[in-house]
């Protein structure tokens, strides 16, 4: 049996598996040879865990964002941590914040972003204390905004009433509001007396708001 078809099948048997696990199974195989193993098996690698688990090319069931996970590990149909973002990115109708991105894929990503944006490949917003991320190509990009700007303004993707949701935004990102009671306090006595604190929670809990409810 060639060694390349028991690396396999070693492989299949654990789903997943790093060079020292590999190491250790096939001792007589220096790690030079095994990483030219697992090129001729095609296998692929982890983008979490700083790349440092490979599987078969057939095993992942990427879902419809190309993404598997094994546990812990995540595998990409895109490959590494950077194109996964750039593609995630630049095919979202209306763009990804950080915090979209990072609740998505498990993983800092500063520095990743940084890369990307520094490297034009996507532009980036500052959205009150977000920074939603948009694909470097311009008329994308553009669209992206667009369709952006539309869904946080329009009354069919919130239950809300779309004015104080409005208020309460403004509550806590232009005069740092960022506690339910604080906001609900502050809105109770200017503009909107009849606002009760439950509609404040569930709007910071719907659109996931800093600060805590006290």
């Amino acid at each position: 049996m060639e060694i390349q078809q028991e690396i396999a099948e070693y492989i299949r048997e654990k789903t997943v598996v790093d060079l020292n696990s590999l190491c250790e199974r096939f001792p007589g195989r220096s790690v030079p040879s095994l990483h030219r193993d697992l090129a001729k098996l095609k296998c692929v690698t982890s983008f979490t865990d700083n790349s440092r688990y490979y599987t078969l090319p057939d095993t992942p069931d990427y879902d419809k964002r190309g993404l598997w996970r094994h546990g812990s590990i995540a595998f990409s149909r895109n490959g590494t941590a950077k194109e996964t973002v750039r593609v995630l990115v630049s095919e979202s109708p209306s763009g990804l914040s950080h915090a979209e991105l990072q609740e998505m894929l498990g993983i800092r990503l500063y520095t990743t972003l940084k890369a990307l944006v520094e490297e034009r490949a996507l532009s980036s917003v500052a959205n009150g204390k977000k920074i939603v991320f948009f694909s470097g190509d311009e008329t994308v990009g553009q669209r992206q905004r667009n369709s952006r700007s539309e869904r946080a303004l329009a009354i069919a993707d919130h239950p809300f009433n779309l004015t104080t949701v409005i208020e309460v935004l403004l509550a806590v990102f232009l005069e740092d509001r960022t506690q339910v009671e604080s906001a609900y306090k502050y809105l109770k006595s200017g503009k909107h007396p009849h606002l009760t604190r439950k509609e404040v929670e569930e709007i910071f809990a719907h659109y996931k708001l800093p600060g805590k409810k006290n």
